[in-house]
């Protein structure tokens, strides 16, 4: 895991200072470099910074979901009890930090996606699942709605990322409690699926920057805004989209996935 977070500094870090240089090169010797491009160096050196920041976010969930799950698994063993289901999670949830890891590095040299027919109510219900703990120590009520047999065409872990970044941005929106209702249905040639929540909702002049890397209304809580970007990348991969609507403040948000229908 620490040589890939290498990988992907070296990587950035690496194409900020050869730009810098390069520039560099092709001006006469001795010529001083103009204070706009020195500028722009810096701006890249700082955008290398902001996605370290991203990464460390972004690999924190599947993290803390294994750091809970072995506390629960020690509760059982005092118990008596049996923790292999506990134990399975984290084997599960190291292996998506892992693939997260290389999503990103993925982002900053696209390649496709391997897009088989996934039944979309099974990945739903399994991210829920995985969040069960959060959502009931927040004392969030979750309710699936989802056809049997709803299937899409996806590539079946980067989808579960797109759902599990949504579902922890919905518990964030609820720290006293609330609803949860994600809803899928197919209409047509696509297959639509739904995230409300009843949490604090989102200013309609944040909308339009929520999709922008690093854009976060979450900064006080680590949020680093890239978990919304790369859902973005990963829908349209899919040949799909994501939007994100809400009435205000106070009055919660819903989530917007649309897919391809697999057959």
């Amino acid at each position: 895991m620490e040589s890939k977070l290498f990988a992907a500094f070296t990587a950035a870090a690496g194409l900020a200072a050869g730009w810098f240089w390069g520039r560099r090169g092709a001006r006469p010797a001795g010529s001083r470099v103009p204070d706009e491009e020195r500028l722009a160096w810096l701006q890249r050196l700082s955008t290398v910074g902001q996605m370290m920041s991203s990464v460390i976010h972004e690999v924190r969930t599947p993290l803390n979901t294994v750091i809970l799950a072995v506390e629960h698994a020690s509760k059982m063993l005092a118990r008596g009890g049996d923790p292999r289901e506990q134990l399975e999670t984290v084997a599960r949830e190291a292996d998506r930090a892992v693939s997260i890891l290389s999503d990103i590095l993925d982002f900053a040299k696209p390649s496709p996606l391997d897009l088989r027919p996934v039944d979309l109510s099974v990945v739903l219900e399994a991210a829920l699942q995985l969040q069960k703990i959060r959502f009931a120590e927040r004392g969030v009520e979750t309710i699936l709605t989802a056809p049997e047999e709803l299937r899409v065409l996806a590539s079946e872990r980067h989808l579960f990322q797109v759902l599990t970044v949504l579902l922890i941005n919905a518990l964030d929106a609820m720290p006293f409690g609330g609803r949860l209702e994600a809803r899928a249905a197919r209409r047509d040639q696509r297959v639509v699926a739904t995230i409300t929540d009843t949490g604090i909702g989102i200013e309609a002049g944040a909308l339009k920057s929520l999709f922008e890397p690093f854009a976060t209304g979450r900064a006080e809580s680590g949020g680093t805004g890239l978990g919304l970007n790369v859902a973005r990348w990963i829908m349209h991969k899919h040949g799909g989209d994501v939007s994100i609507a809400s009435r205000g403040i106070g009055k919660g948000t819903t989530v917007t996935l649309t897919l391809k229908a697999s057959d």
